[in-house]
């Protein structure tokens, strides 16, 4: 689509309708937050997320979305300085119009800080600004494809497998910043080989490489700049260059670590598949079970079906954590729980969980902690079901509810005997004694509008159903977990019957 010129230096609102395969464009930017400020069509802003690609006849292609498009605002958040993850989640997260403002790239821009000026004939870069990403090249991967065989280069973020980039591809980003960094002193790379290269001289490249690839990151303006964090970016909705397994790491239950092989885009269903196969876990037992993202404010957030795990675990590479994905159960209801508990691993798996869940809790006295010491697992599993706020409960981040005076925030909690909203301030401070509880029989339907979940709920002193609408990024989530939920009322039912 063509910008009027007169458009192009201006930002411009997109309304985007979700379609059946999604929004259909992909997002590229820096991985960090922060970064050195650029400037747009003469505006100073932030680092931006950029639309890399768009795809034909596509929601975005419709809506007016460009390739080289810079994001500055999803669904009224502001974006500026944001990390990939952020904006990606915030796209993510969006199931019906995803309201976008964008400016068109300039094509020209130029790094600046705050105190450069026009007339200055030095560098209006700061290479003194520092920092460390923790990248590293550990190994590398003989790749076949069109074009033949070659090797391909795995580069790591902390540890974890962020993407694979072969030689001619470090060259071209070399000539890249050389161009747009003239005054800074860049290391040369490893020697071109005309012949093939022995075991050694591989290892003595990778070495080379690794080393350059640390020296460009430590630097700031640098490792911002557009050209190194599409270098270094795993775009999860279409193929790398390169395309080899990587490894992702797991955390169990009862706090082991697992490593999988994977393809960098296998979808949740597929990676959890892989999971079940190596820890065994037995096959009645793998609906109860799913994978969940450990998030920094000790919230556990259920994947869905097809998420991208890898990006995920890349996403949250800076964090302390070996790992931010975890297997978790999904059950309310005690009498399906206890189908499981003749399941060795699954009773292991259920019991790890219980302990966890009632460590945390405020509401277990220290005798009561005492005497579940002595308990073995089924005993203090079947204990803890007792505790029905407590276990099998799952307590949403505060989020607006439509129900509260000009939005007032809400806590939600649900367990398989009723739903709770419990009012609280915005800073998370429970109201004493505003507590809303509808039971699952009078909640006639749920159902996800764009960033709001919404619940219908008729008591019997009511003529029509009224709608609560809550404001969450973990509108999916709360969807999946009433799907459970009524899924196991439905099961016990026909149980009993």
């Amino acid at each position: 689509m063509n910008i009027p010129e007169t458009s192009k230096q201006t930002p411009r609102n997109i309304i985007i309708k979700k379609a059946n395969d999604g929004f259909g464009f992909n997002v590229r930017g820096q991985v960090v937050a922060g970064g050195q400020i650029k400037a747009i069509h003469g505006t100073l802003y932030a680092p931006l997320q950029h639309v890399s690609a768009v795809s034909n006849e596509s929601a975005a292609e419709k809506a007016g979305l460009c390739i080289g498009d810079k994001i500055l605002r999803v669904n009224e958040v502001d974006v500026e300085g944001a990390p990939h993850k952020q904006v990606v989640d915030l796209i993510k997260n969006c199931n019906g119009d995803l309201h976008l403002l964008v400016i068109a790239s300039a094509g020209d821009e130029k790094n600046n800080d705050t105190y450069s000026t026009e007339e200055s004939s030095e560098s209006s870069n700061d290479y003194t600004d520092r920092r460390s990403l923790a990248i590293t090249i550990p190994d590398y991967t003989l790749v076949e494809a069109k074009d033949g065989k070659f090797h391909a280069f795995n580069i790591h973020i902390a540890g974890r497998h962020l993407c694979s980039r072969r030689y001619r591809e470090f060259a071209s980003l070399h000539q890249q910043l050389k161009q747009e960094f003239p005054d800074f002193p860049f290391s040369s790379l490893p020697k071109k080989w005309p012949f093939k290269l022995s075991d050694q001289q591989l290892d003595t490249r990778r070495r080379g490489l690794e080393q350059y690839l640390d020296k460009i990151c430590s630097v700031r303006v640098i490792s911002d700049c557009d050209s190194v964090q599409e270098f270094l970016s795993a775009d999860v909705y279409q193929d790398d260059s390169i395309s080899v397994d990587v490894e992702i790491k797991i955390m169990l239950p009862d706090r082991s670590i697992t490593i999988l092989k994977i393809k960098r885009l296998s979808t949740a269903n597929q990676v959890y598949e892989i999971l079940v196969k190596k820890i065994d876990l037995p096959e009645p037992c793998a609906p109860y079970f799913y994978l969940f993202e450990i998030l920094d404010y000790g919230f556990e957030r259920k994947l869905h079906s097809d998420e991208y795990p890898h990006r995920i675990y890349i996403q949250n590479c800076c964090t302390a954590n070996a790992t931010c994905l975890c297997l978790r159960k999904l059950i309310f209801s005690p009498p399906i729980e206890n189908q499981l508990l003749k399941y060795q691993l699954a009773r292991d798996y259920i019991y790890r969980e219980a302990v966890d869940q009632l460590s945390r809790s405020k509401n277990v006295t220290i005798n009561q902690r005492s005497a579940l010491k002595t308990s073995d697992e089924i005993e203090y599993i079947k204990y803890a079901q007792t505790l029905t706020d407590i276990y099998n409960t799952i307590t949403f981040p505060l989020c607006p509810c439509s129900s509260r005076k000009d939005n007032g925030c809400v806590i939600v909690s649900l367990n398989s005997a009723r739903l709770r909203l419990h009012a609280c301030s915005d800073d998370g401070k429970l109201e004493e004694g505003h507590i809303a509880d509808f039971e699952w029989e009078i909640i006639e339907r749920y159902y996800i509008q764009g960033q709001y979940f919404i619940f219908q709920y008729k008591r019997s002193t009511m003529d029509t159903a009224k709608p609560v609408k809550l404001q969450t990024l973990f509108t999916q989530f709360m969807y999946d977990c009433f799907q459970c939920i009524y899924r196991e009322i439905q099961s016990i039912n026909n149980i009993n019957k």
